[in-house]
């Protein structure tokens, strides 16, 4: 699903990234080392946005946690299992004692059949396809826009427009490094510039860089639905109970209907929105570049394109690199079946890491396991009423439902720091605080905690996740009617005992699929890859929860030319995160043409981030004014909000849980947060303001009831302190 954080995200993008201050350009009429000259026209340089990629939310009860294929799709079986496919040695870190050597007599490709191409040249803008080539809004990337066949099966027929992003090869281009990102449904021009930005030197070096809008998203004539679907991720309706099943049915009908009108869609459109026809918009563009080969980055759903994409044209893929893959060969039921219980793991180990951490059990109240499943026996009795913060510094009764708390536990165990946020919500749970989690929830849903709207998101579609997974699978096709196969998925997911684990929803994620229009009755993927003439970089980690590792396995176990990466705990979608392990094999070889040293590798890794401590509860707990500030700083950089919303270009205002407000907005040295009466400990309500320095500074100088108080912490470390703290003057 989305790309939530994540992000799905969501799931809305998949990686936590920190954007380059750099900003590259294309040269006109520049000739590389490698030879060869570029014909684009002029390109104006556009600032670099810095917006954070949000995780991908998962879905709530009815949502699409994970389908198959989404980014949000799978489970990873026990970590005792993890290291290596079966009947293979177990996995060493490259290197170490143990490693799997490459197979005797076979020699690793040379650099010119790992990937290195003829130098590249860019078809001329009159080309008839060719609609426009010009900056991309908010990049550093050239923006090609090319008229393809709605349906590149058949002669004739109308065209779309389906929009690409290039980016020069920095030294020598060796190679083009194609990116596809998750979903289906998310935007990978909106990601271009923050990924590119966790690229080695030796990626950006010696490959141009290519990221595209896939048909139906961001600048390629979107689709999208968020009143449609804010309103249905919300069902609190479970297909399992019998007394609710026609509800659940009806919700999922109506859904579609919905969605459909809101995109104003012709429902004689819809089967091209699949992977099979998107592939062949990528293979339009490599021949516009007039390349032969490509390499192609898949994570997520990008995984299901790129492998759909290199069945299709195998002799023009150089390398194929699958990060958090889709097994294409398993069926609904399984890979369901595996993803709920991937998302169970990774939920029960983030409960239990935070149950094993002296911090973070000292933040709650007896275990957060128990008072998890707790809480939601008691949600599923009846609603809690929420005293909710807004942003004017107001309140307003809300209601915790057992949807809200699946979509804040769905959406937030994406990543080890994600999952670190969900341990501190859970722990003021603990205390009968429920504010955090309704904004992971919120978050995870795509929806303003102020005004409960959905949030435009143009880096994301909801209804292109589903146009794209109803045509890439049959869902129960000889079942009968949309009624019947439910039944028929209710039947499969009973029998393996999903009612059992507590996020059971996921298992249902793709339902509007069986009311979806024009959707195949046969099974539409592609065969698996098996003995490829590229090699094929697997890429995965144990606590993966929308891509199992088992999917990793099957695939790395097929194929004869692989190399397999897993970390341990993990998140979804492991390159790019700017740790040396997978990172730096992965840019050798797309640098240099160096194959790793074995075939299998592990990288270490954790189930979360360090926990940091919630507020303490009163103002009798803190002794000094420094670690009040320093508490402070932790809590201001550790929401929800400014790690996922806050875009660093737009102020951001929210409420403070215990009353009051707080709003971030840039300054040329950081983020300003002004704070009016935001109390998050009792007794000590903060007006004034705060400065989170790029440098790793932090000013806070503020009024607590009248009283002035100042802390301030240099680049170096170097702290002073004035003015007066719990009625003392301040040291």
């Amino acid at each position: 699903m989305r790309p939530v954080v994540l992000l799905l995200v969501p799931c809305r993008s998949l990686r936590r990234l920190a954007v380059g201050a750099a900003i590259s350009v294309l040269l006109v009429g520049c000739t590389g080392t490698s030879g060869g000259s570029w014909t684009y026209p002029p390109v104006t340089p556009v600032p670099v946005s810095s917006a954070p990629s949000p995780v991908v939310p998962a879905a709530g009860s009815a949502a699409p946690s994970a389908a198959p294929g989404s980014a949000a799709a799978s489970q990873a079986p026990s970590q005792s299992a993890a290291a290596s496919p079966a009947g293979s040695p177990a996995a060493s870190p490259a290197g170490s004692p143990g490693a799997s050597p490459l197979p005797a007599g076979s020699p690793a490709p040379s650099p010119s059949a790992a990937g290195a191409i003829p130098p590249l040249t860019a078809a001329l803008p009159q080309d008839p396809k060719v609609v426009s080539v010009k900056p991309c809004p908010g990049s550093s990337f050239t923006c090609v826009t090319l008229a393809v066949p709605r349906d590149h099966f058949t002669a004739g027929g109308p065209t779309w427009d389906v929009t690409f992003g290039i980016k020069q090869a920095a030294k020598e281009r060796r190679g083009v490094f194609v990116t596809i990102t998750g979903g289906p449904g998310t935007s990978g021009l909106d990601s271009a510039e923050d990924y590119t930005s966790s690229f080695e030197p030796a990626l950006t070096d010696y490959n141009d860089i290519v990221f595209l809008d896939q048909r139906g998203v961001g600048l390629s004539q979107p689709l999208g639905c968020p009143l449609a679907t804010a309103a249905y991720y919300q069902t609190d309706k479970d297909p399992t109970d019998p007394a609710q099943f026609d509800g659940f049915a009806t919700d999922s009908k109506t859904y579609v209907a919905a969605c459909l009108a809101e995109t104003k869609v012709d429902q004689a459109d819809l089967p091209y929105y699949s992977t099979r026809q998107a592939v062949e918009d990528l293979e339009a563009f490599r021949e516009y570049l007039g390349v032969d080969k490509i390499a192609l980055y898949g994570e997520s759903y990008g995984t299901q394109y790129v492998q759909t994409y290199a069945r299709a044209h195998p002799d023009h893929v150089a390398s194929l690199f699958v990060d958090g893959p889709v097994d294409l060969t398993v069926n609904e039921s399984v890979f369901f079946r595996e993803e709920v219980r991937a998302f169970d793991d990774s939920l029960t180990a983030t409960m239990a890491a935070c149950d094993g951490s002296r911090t973070c059990r000292a933040d709650a109240i007896g275990t957060t396991t128990a008072d998890y499943d707790a809480l939601r026996k008691k949600l599923l009795a009846a609603p809690i009423p929420v005293r909710f913060p807004t942003a004017k510094g107001t309140f307003e009764i809300r209601q915790l439902t057992p949807a809200l708390l699946d979509n804040a536990a769905l959406g937030y165990v994406y990543s080890q720091f994600s999952r670190m946020l969900l341990q501190r919500a859970l722990t003021e749970a603990t205390h009968g605080d429920y504010v955090p989690l309704m904004r992971l929830a919120y978050d995870s849903l795509a929806i303003d905690p102020g005004t409960q709207a959905p949030i435009p998101d143009p880096s994301y579609s909801d209804a292109m996740y589903y146009a794209v997974e109803c045509q890439d699978y049959a869902y129960y096709p000889t079942a009968g009617d949309p009624n019947a196969r439910l039944h028929a998925w209710v039947a499969d997911g009973q029998a393996a005992g999903v009612e059992s684990l507590r996020l059971a929803t996921t298992y249902f994620g793709d339902a509007p699929c069986l009311w979806w229009p024009n959707t195949p009755t046969v099974d539409p993927r592609v065969p698996a890859l098996t003995d490829e003439p590229f090699p094929t970089f697997v890429l995965t980690a144990t606590l993966d929860p929308a891509t199992p590792i088992a999917d990793a396995m099957r695939i790395y176990g097929r194929l004869t030319n692989a190399y397999l990466f897993v970390q341990t705990g993990g998140p979804h979608v492991i390159f790019g995160r700017g740790l040396a392990c997978p990172d730096d094999p992965i840019s050798d070889f797309l640098g240099d043409g160096k194959l790793p040293a074995t075939r299998i590798t592990v990288c270490p890794g954790a189930v979360a981030d360090p926990y940091v401590a919630n507020p303490l509860p009163t103002a009798a707990s803190y002794r000094t004014a420094s670690g009040f500030a320093a508490s402070v700083e932790q809590q201001l950089l550790n929401t929800d909000d400014y790690s996922y919303r806050y875009d660093s270009s737009t102020r951001l205002a929210s409420g403070c849980d215990l009353g009051g407000s707080m709003t971030y907005r840039p300054v040329a040295s950081g983020t300003r947060v002004d704070l009016l009466n935001c109390t998050l400990t009792r007794g000590l309500p903060m007006t004034g303001a705060a400065i989170l320095g790029d440098d790793g500074s932090f000013v806070l100088s503020i009024k607590i009831s009248g009283r002035a108080l100042r802390f301030d912490r240099d680049a170096d470390g170097k702290v002073t302190v004035s003015g007066t703290f719990a009625g003392k003057p301040a040291r």
